[in-house]
């Protein structure tokens, strides 16, 4: 039995696909997972290798692959896929009609998880979150059988962390002290300026808490060395902030600020790194729902002054990467999606109010370290935020469910 997942981006990859990969192949290690990289704009470059990197993925289609599979039917040499084939297409990210396209090809059923109905003649099953999700499905025109309740799957990415004890020993961090996680995301043109912009912010909190020690968590679709490949000039451009020098001490890689501020780089256990962060500093993304589940009080970051370099869906991702006037209807379409968007980090938009901080426009860093500082000053605050995010989405066991809801098709 064959499961072709169809994925897109780093956030996908580690939430969804890893533990469902999991899942199926500890319920049935016979079947073959294939993993499916579509084409998508939000990719960081790194997609492939780490998919490959996975132990329960038996195969995977990098995205040229993919669409010559699909377009002319031009099959992967190391995969047979003659038919009759027994299987399913799953959708974990991306575009759907990339799962659908893949599913025609291929003459297998398609399944989807999913927050919001889509294609909804065309797959099988909508595997979603919870009840309220289901009723929302039905109501927008889905039919009742085709909707499976099986959880977050999230939750399954973060659950297996190692006591906090040995997290401690393991960063060489005083469990007495203030820990602060900076996340500055999963693509490497965002994380070339934001990775010092929050080091600055990092700098002006450690004036305010001179015991605070920081964690910059590093994506693993990231290479260390994006972190400092800006010239000071370039960064300029965008925030008025000072590149910092990585360097290996003790085994270990550090960013040294200007000030000589020193920020351990975490590049492994990142889960284990949220769990003991007091707050944590972060732009949106899938990080704000692993720290979510975690109860991790955070600051999220959206600068704004460089619209330009913001990734778009569809037509207007395509419209804002025109040569010449690309970068003008994008400043557009940004400041547009700013006057409309309320919240941006994921249990914000999940609650549908704002239990944790957002700071979003034109920014430099004492914008946000005011926030994280104002944070860190009421403990009661951070008492109350943890309790909220921690009851706010499903837990565990999500994955199991999934993969019992495909290899029982």
């Amino acid at each position: 039995m064959y499961i072709f997942i169809v994925t897109n981006s780093p956030g996908e990859l580690a939430g969804w696909v890893r533990p469902v990969a999991r899942s199926l192949k500890r319920k049935k290690p016979e079947v073959k997972v294939i993993v499916v990289i579509a084409p998508c704009q939000y990719a960081s470059g790194s997609e492939k290798k780490f998919a490959k990197d996975l132990p329960e993925v038996d195969y995977v289609m990098g995205r040229l692959e993919y669409l010559k599979f699909v377009l002319w039917g031009l099959k992967p040499p190391l995969l047979d896929l003659d038919a009759p084939l027994k299987g399913v297409v799953l959708f974990l990210g991306g575009d759907p009609v990339h799962s659908l396209l893949l599913s025609k090809r291929l003459g297998l059923p398609a399944f989807s998880y999913m927050h919001r109905p889509r294609y909804k003649k065309y797959f099988k099953k909508f595997m979603v979150v919870d009840e309220k999700m289901r009723k929302k499905f039905i109501e927008e025109g889905v039919s009742s059988d085709k909707v499976v309740v099986i959880g977050d799957l999230v939750a399954d990415a973060v659950e297996d962390i190692m006591p906090k004890e040995k997290i401690y020993t393991s960063l060489q961090i005083n469990p007495a002290s203030l820990c602060i996680s900076l996340f500055p995301g999963s693509r490497p043109q965002i994380v070339r300026y934001m990775s010092p912009f929050f080091l600055r912010v990092a700098e002006i909190v450690k004036e305010e808490f001179a015991e605070a020690r920081f964690l910059l968590v590093l994506s693993p679709f990231i290479s260390r060395k994006e972190l400092t490949s800006l010239t000071e000039e370039e960064l300029n451009k965008v925030f008025q902030v000072r590149q910092a020098k990585l360097k290996r001490k003790e085994g270990r890689w550090e960013l040294i600020t200007a000030s000589g501020l020193e920020v351990l780089v975490v590049e492994e256990n990142r889960y284990e790194a949220m769990s003991i962060s007091t707050i944590a500093i972060t732009i949106p993304g899938t990080n704000t729902h692993e720290l979510s589940l975690l109860g991790v009080p955070m600051v999220v970051a959206v600068p704004l002054n460089k619209p330009e370099a913001i990734p778009f869906d569809g037509l207007a991702g395509l419209m804002g990467n025109l040569p010449v006037v690309g970068s003008s209807i994008k400043r557009w379409m940004v400041k547009r999606y700013n006057s409309k968007v309320k919240f941006t980090a994921i249990p914000n938009r999940w609650a549908g109010k704002s239990i944790v901080p957002e700071v979003r426009g034109k920014l430099e860093p004492e914008d946000v370290a005011e926030k994280a500082v104002k944070l860190l000053r009421e403990p009661e605050r951070l008492r109350q935020i943890s309790r909220e995010l921690k009851g706010l989405f499903p837990r565990a066991g999500s994955a199991d469910r999934l993969a019992e809801a495909i290899l029982n098709n």
